[in-house]
């Protein structure tokens, strides 16, 4: 899978929050993980659910 980055942080140290296009006309959101458990969450397998900034998402999708 080719990711193209379409929206991060820019924090310069190290991997950060961020979100890409791949080639399949689909979104990667890269984050921090959740406590699915602690947030009432019920996530199915072979899914995660993450947190980014929202200005992270704001900035990929007003390009």
């Amino acid at each position: 899978m080719k990711l193209r980055l379409i929206g991060g942080s820019g924090c310069g140290n190290g991997p950060c929050p961020a979100v890409y296009e791949t080639e399949n006309d689909t979104i990667v959101i890269q984050g921090f993980s959740v406590d699915t458990d602690r947030a009432g969450l019920e996530v199915p397998p072979g899914e995660s659910a993450v947190e980014i900034p929202r200005y992270i998402l704001e900035r990929a999708f007003n390009r």
